[in-house]
């Protein structure tokens, strides 16, 4: 007797839930057979591990120094404090949402940066920062305006950044350069060692991390990015400039990241799991 054979090709079912109750017993278990490995094949196959590498979309540096300046459109954010005193906090945000696909599972995520700059006597080494921004901002696109000191960048246009204000001259911060637990987390989302010219800073994957990029997927309206602030703000000499996305070569987020197979697979896979079971208590 001929065998009946039964092909799915490249994974799509030729023959219908509903056709194949028309058919003989064992051929109708043979072919939900087939189509429950198809379907469970098809779902694995769409999740699956990924990971993607991010550049921010803005970029700037608040500076305590000129409270009105801003610095959004320099090839360098400045951060940490510096000879004379005055402190200097970075803002970076990622375009998450339209980088992941929704419903992701996040893995795990890293985050690099390059440092261009630094005192050229007595620099202090200290650990860095970032913390969940809680308030939109304005990146703006101002340079240095005197090329002798370009971490005093230039007046603020409207609706750019400053140590004063989020949105030049009119929302500011709730206190100059943010506040902790109302413009920026109490959280420490992650933690690097920032030392010297030709040493990457590197951050970790952390359960914090992977909570903000996850929360940024789910919720896009209410990415507002981190703050790269150094834990000595007290000591002079901790700040440094680094790369920003201006330079071609600026910080990289990158994260990794689960797929998850739609619903509607999911369903399809279950249904022909129960009329496989029904079919095989059928036949036996």
């Amino acid at each position: 007797m001929a065998k009946e054979v039964y092909r799915l090709s490249q994974f799509r079912v030729p023959i219908s839930l509903a056709n194949a109750t028309l058919l003989p017993m064992k051929s109708r278990a043979s072919v939900l057979w087939l189509i429950t490995v198809a379907l469970i094949s098809s779902g694995m196959a769409r999740s699956r591990a990924e990971t993607v590498s991010l550049q921010p979309i803005a970029d700037t540096t608040l500076f305590e120094v000129a409270p009105g300046n801003n610095l959004g459109g320099a090839f360098f954010l400045n951060a940490g404090t510096a000879g004379n005193g005055f402190r200097n906090r970075a803002l970076l945000r990622f375009d998450v949402s339209g980088s992941i696909p929704a419903g992701s599972i996040i893995t795990g995520a890293t985050l690099t940066m390059d440092i261009v700059r630094q005192p050229t006597t007595g620099m202090e080494i200290s650990l860095f920062d970032l913390r969940r921004i809680f308030q939109p901002w304005g990146e703006g696109v101002q340079v240095p305006e005197d090329i002798n000191s370009p971490g005093l960048g230039a007046p603020a246009a409207s609706d750019e950044a400053t140590w004063n204000h989020r949105f030049a001259p009119g929302a500011a911060w709730s206190v100059p350069g943010g506040a902790e637990g109302v413009d920026f987390s109490t959280i420490v989302s992650g933690v690097a060692l920032v030392q010297s010219i030709g040493e990457p800073v590197v951050f970790e994957s952390t359960s914090e991390l992977v909570a903000d990029i996850r929360a940024w997927l789910d919720q896009p309206s209410q990415n507002f990015g981190w703050m790269f602030i150094t834990e000595s703000e007290g000591v002079p000499k901790t700040a440094r400039s680094f790369a920003s996305r201006e330079s071609g070569f600026g910080p990289t987020l990158t994260v990794d990241f689960t797929t998850v197979p739609e619903p509607s697979t999911m369903a399809l896979v279950g249904i022909s799991l129960l009329f496989l079971a029904v079919a095989f208590r059928r036949a036996h």
